[in-house]
């Protein structure tokens, strides 16, 4: 998540110092759009002003194309949020990655100490290397919204190290990671290798 925040932060700088030095020919350069001594229908006839149209339009239809991806690196903070169990009733495949994890849509049954319970659905990206093991029954902590509880955001899935298990079930999990292509075939012989040592 970092090194893709990075990047998208480095790629924001650079379209928004390209689109300065546009701004910057198109107002003050060799090449500059003289509309002294016309009148605004003039301008808009000879077509002096469709760069000044045209800036700000890209500008908007990128900033709403961003927006999705915006709000999965950079998750709007919760007011006043209040941290609370959780326990993990479904799992799915939300067909996003983020630097080839997946994120994975949750059903989660939510148990504040303070009030009732409650379901709630969250995403979250997880390893690939961890994918298989978000199962229904694992726990989580998950900080929500008290005057909106299903706003919600996953703060760390508990999922049991990949050792826990019989060697037999970590293998069927790697086997699953590869048929899914979660994982490459150099990774899976890497675990495999890794779980065959550890017997």
């Amino acid at each position: 998540m970092k090194s893709v925040r990075t990047v998208f932060l480095i790629s924001l700088a650079i379209t928004l110092v390209s689109l300065g030095v546009v701004v910057f020919a198109v107002l003050s350069g060799p090449d500059r759009i003289e509309i002294e001594g016309q009148t605004l229908a003039e301008a808009f006839e000879s077509g002096e002003l469709m760069p000044l149209i045209i800036i700000p339009v890209v500008l908007v239809i990128v900033a709403f194309s961003m927006r999705p991806f915006l709000r999965i690196i950079f998750p709007p903070k919760i007011k006043d949020g209040v941290t609370a169990e959780a326990k993990v009733l479904k799992v799915w495949d939300t067909g996003v990655s983020i630097n080839d994890n997946p994120q994975v849509g949750l059903l989660l049954q939510v148990t504040p100490s303070m009030s009732p319970a409650f379901q709630a659905e969250a995403k979250t990206v997880v390893s690939r290397l961890n994918a298989a093991l978000v199962q229904p029954g694992v726990t989580a902590e998950v900080e929500y919204d008290p005057l909106k509880p299903q706003r919600l955001q996953v703060k760390t899935l508990h999922i049991l190290p990949a050792g826990s298990g019989s060697a037999a079930e970590r293998m069927e999990e790697l086997a699953q990671l590869r048929q899914r292509r979660l994982i490459t075939d150099e990774e899976y012989q890497k675990k495999r290798e890794e779980i065959l040592k550890a017997l």
